[in-house]
């Protein structure tokens, strides 16, 4: 770059812009983003300019200074789709979903044929609270592309939430049918159409919350009311039994967090398991644990050479199924006395349940009978609402248990 700008001929303006572009595409963006606001001081309305420094802001993760290059792009060339295309992706980004949806709204209405503008349409929709929006969306969107199957399994999970079970139902066997090793979508249409299942797909349960971990605690929290760790922390604290502290306690499921926060400041060591890395990284920033590890809970329980004194498993057991295996592997790594506190979601008929919400449900004598089997004894249990749905309440339990020294027999 010339030591004195102010020199600068056509020809090293043409090579500069060429050494920017090469810079972004090798993922030198600071100094792409650089080149190009110089260049900008000699050709400020030049729309590809800005577009090209939105692309580099977008490298190094500057949405907000991405948006405003590429809106003065559209402004200074309204007829180019793409920077249309990267301001709405921009808006989103910066929270501007109002913003998003007309950008993709003018691009829909000057490409109506573009399968990805649609399908982000349809995003951007659905989270600003427009769910018949998007589900006209992802329609259009299999309409011109019926292998997009991104599209399908959110159309599917739009009606499943909805309760429109035979729209659910059809777009699951769309998916099932050209990607037939599904699991989610077959353990999502077995829910809905009430066949047994004994334990959530892994494969579930990870792709579940990977994909909701930025707006898990905002959709559970704000939107359905939940406050179920702080609930079973007080019930711990009113359990005859119970300790002041604990050397070493093991949040099974533990997710972003949430139960560590309680249940922490009466721990030595609290470690974290989950399968989502997404929900450990957002775990990893509330500084409650010692250690967390991204694994299947009762592989860890079989595998880990520590041993605990405490286990938390908020609203977890509802991706579980069945607990045999769960308490078996808990005594394992248990130390002598260990409490296990957990909630689970009630039915009032025998056993358990997969329920077409795709969550397990628990009778109280199978979830007592079950932890007996491997050894552990109701130390309390009381009713709760977990969360809200609808109009109502989820009813739930919030339990508190004490491994004894010799496991006896299920009744």
């Amino acid at each position: 770059m010339p030591a004195n700008p102010t020199t600068l001929s056509g020809h090293d303006l043409n090579r500069l812009f060429g050494e920017a572009c090469a810079a972004r595409e090798a993922d030198r963006c600071a100094e792409a983003r650089d080149t190009f606001l110089l260049l900008l001081d000699y050709l400020p309305d030049a729309a590809l300019l800005h577009a090209q420094l939105g692309l580099a802001n977008i490298g190094l993760g500057a949405y907000d200074r991405a948006r405003d290059a590429f809106a003065r792009a559209v402004e200074l060339a309204p007829a180019d789709s793409s920077a249309l295309f990267n301001l709405a992706l921009c808006q989103k980004q910066t929270g501007d979903l109002d913003g998003a949806i007309a950008s993709y709204g003018r691009l829909h209405a000057r490409t109506p044929e573009d399968t990805d503008c649609l399908y982000n349409l349809a995003g951007c929709s659905r989270e600003s609270g427009d769910p018949d929006r998007a589900i006209t969306c992802y329609r259009a969107v299999l309409a011109l592309d019926e292998h997009h199957l991104a599209a399908a399994a959110t159309l599917a999970h739009l009606h499943h939430g909805r309760g429109e079970v035979d729209q659910a139902a059809r777009w699951y066997h769309h998916l099932l049918a050209r990607r037939p090793g599904d699991e989610a979508a077959r353990y999502l249409l077995d829910a809905l159409t009430g066949a047994h299942h004994d334990n959530a797909p892994e494969s579930y349960v990870r792709g579940l919350f990977d994909s909701c971990a930025a707006s898990f605690e905002q959709t559970l929290v704000t939107d359905l009311g939940y406050d179920n760790p702080a609930e079973l922390h007080a019930c711990l604290q009113r359990c005859p039994g119970h300790h002041q502290h604990y050397a070493h306690g093991l949040d099974l499921g533990c997710g972003t967090g949430l139960s560590g926060l309680p249940f922490a400041p009466q721990v030595d060591l609290l470690d974290g398991v989950d399968l989502s890395v997404n929900m450990l990284a957002l775990a990893r920033d509330k500084g409650c644990y010692a250690t967390l590890h991204t694994d299947s809970i009762s592989h860890h329980l079989r595998t880990t050479a520590d041993t605990y004194d405490l286990f938390i498993a908020t609203d977890v057991f509802i991706y579980i199924g069945d607990l045999r295996e769960l308490f078996a592997a808990a005594a394992a790594a248990a130390r002598p006395g260990a409490l296990f506190c957990c909630s689970t979601e009630r039915r009032e008929a025998a056993g358990f349940e997969l329920r077409a919400t795709g969550r397990f449900a628990y009778s109280r004598d199978y979830l007592q009978d079950t932890a007996a089997a491997a050894g552990w004894r109701v130390l309390t249990v009381e009713p709760t609402g977990l969360r809200r749905e609808g109009d109502t309440r989820i009813e739930g339990d919030l339990w508190v248990l004490r491994l004894d020294t010799i496991p006896v027999e299920a009744g």
